[in-house]
């Protein structure tokens, strides 16, 4: 491998840069541009330099034919790279093999890298798939398109380890809620979410925070197999039948309520947002009084009253009778939701609206794209990983991409590239903790090491200026 023309080219440009007019508005830049170019033309070189080595060595000359060597393009995550890619045939059974791909563990006519098809995917935990192709990948931009395919594409997931809790609460408190996306096929689709908490972290603050938070989504299971996604998940991390209550809370869907096989002991809270916004609101059109006494008609059992005061407003807005019939229903069918709300217990309002609108909904809900199942199943196990607090590696990129981790370590004879140190004299009056071994690949001619030697003079003297 060749690192003086480099090292040259880095030096060239950097006097060139310095010979032109800098400002503060484009030093850093200038400086950044140049690096960036290094760093591609360091990754090419490599590469180029792995390519040849097994082009020349014996055990390539033993086992196979060289086919033809061509310039391949690919796109990685720091720009994108144009290399020499060899093809061989094997002389026992005639197989084709492209050192290139076991290299960097790539598929045939796989043009992105899989380092940059892992920045692609963590942006895309934190931002919309269109920005993550606008700013994943530096000095590149793909499609948003491109980006959706690497997210379908996703099969595996990553095994979440559940810690045991070290202090047993008295009260959990699990919210759920759905989330609607649209469909590339057409239609909508709704998804269930949900939230496992302890409650407040502290009470006395105005901006009150929840204590151990879990996310929960999925597009393709159905509320009853979240449910026992859940209760594995609580099963895992607390001891169930210590609790003293477990309340859940939700807008009374009939998917939300069907709880009773997991946790039988669960009481239903109906959430306040829809109980008074969204039910009462429509029927009694804002007037305070008349809700207060629909509210008190309903937690003190009185349901046949609260008909007639219904009736009374339905007569006032007869159009609307269909919808306010509705509403009404919808309250009698909660009532012990409703009633709920007063328990003793109960010190946490349901707060899954503003949760679902933060941690999915403005990625889902307001895209103006359709989803396929599979993307927006692999969307929401991104966007789950990240409220849970989870810092995607590459590892486990390998594990969401083909379900465990199908790489090996590279072996490549590095005696020729790194065994010539650096002159720590250079550093002497640095503190120790500074001091570096760098190492410099061995040259190929002895007017390389010339050269070395020349440049290594050269940055002395202006050290010691």
């Amino acid at each position: 491998m060749k690192i003086i023309p480099l090292i040259d080219e880095i030096y060239n440009k950097f006097c060139n840069v310095f010979q032109k007019s800098l400002t503060p508005l484009n030093i850093e830049s200038n400086i950044r541009d140049v690096g960036d170019n290094f760093t591609i033309k360091l990754y090419e070189n490599f590469l180029n330099f792995f390519d040849e080595q097994f082009k020349n060595s014996k055990v390539r000359k033993s086992n196979y034919y060289v086919k033809e060597t061509r310039q391949r393009t690919l796109i990685t995550s720091v720009g994108s790279i144009t290399v020499n890619c060899t093809s061989y045939i094997s002389k026992q059974d005639k197989h084709y093999y492209v050192p290139l791909r076991d290299v960097l563990h790539l598929k045939s006519y796989q043009r992105l890298t899989n380092e940059a098809e892992y920045q692609l995917i963590k942006y895309t935990m934190d931002e919309n798939m269109s920005q993550s192709a606008k700013h994943a990948l530096r000095n590149t931009i793909v499609s948003r398109s491109t980006v959706s395919k690497k997210i379908s594409a996703l099969k595996g997931s990553i095994n979440e380890k559940i810690e045991r809790a070290t202090e047993q609460p008295d009260i959990l408190y699990i919210e759920m809620d759905e989330i609607h996306a649209n469909l590339q096929k057409g239609g909508n689709k709704i998804c269930p979410c949900a939230i496992v908490h302890e409650g407040y972290k502290e009470d006395f603050v105005k901006r009150k925070v929840l204590k151990n938070i879990h996310y929960f989504a999925s597009a393709k299971l159905t509320y009853e197999q979240l449910w026992e996604v859940i209760f594995d998940y609580v099963d895992k991390k607390y001891d169930i039948q210590k609790f003293k209550t477990i309340f859940i809370s939700g807008d009374g869907a009939s998917g939300i309520k069907n709880y009773k096989n997991c946790f039988p002991n669960a009481k239903f809270v109906l959430d306040k947002f829809h109980y008074i916004k969204k039910h009462l609101n429509y029927i009694f059109k804002y007037d305070s009084d008349l809700k207060n006494i629909a509210d008190d008609y309903i937690r003190n059992d009185k349901i046949d009253d609260f008909k007639k005061l219904v009736d009374i407003q339905i007569s006032k807005y007869l159009p609307q009778e269909k919808y306010m019939k509705e509403h009404m229903n919808y309250i009698i069918k909660n009532v012990e939701g409703i009633k709920n709300q007063k328990d003793e217990n109960y010190k946490v309002h349901c707060s899954m609206e503003s949760h679902v609108n933060q941690a999915f909904a403005r990625y889902i809900t307001s895209s103006p794209y359709g989803f396929s199942l599979d993307g927006l199943e692999n969307k929401l196990k991104l966007l789950v990983y990240h409220a849970n607090k989870i810092d995607l590696t590459i590892e486990d990129y390998y594990n969401l991409k083909y379900g465990n981790n199908e790489y090996n370590e590279i072996n490549i004879k590095i005696n020729k590239i790194c065994n010539i140190k650096y002159d720590q004299r250079l550093s002497r009056n640095h503190p120790l903790e500074y001091k570096i071994n760098t190492n410099i690949p061995v040259l190929d001619t002895p007017e390389e090491n010339n050269r070395l030697r020349e440049l290594l003079a050269i940055r002395q003297e202006v050290y010691m200026i």
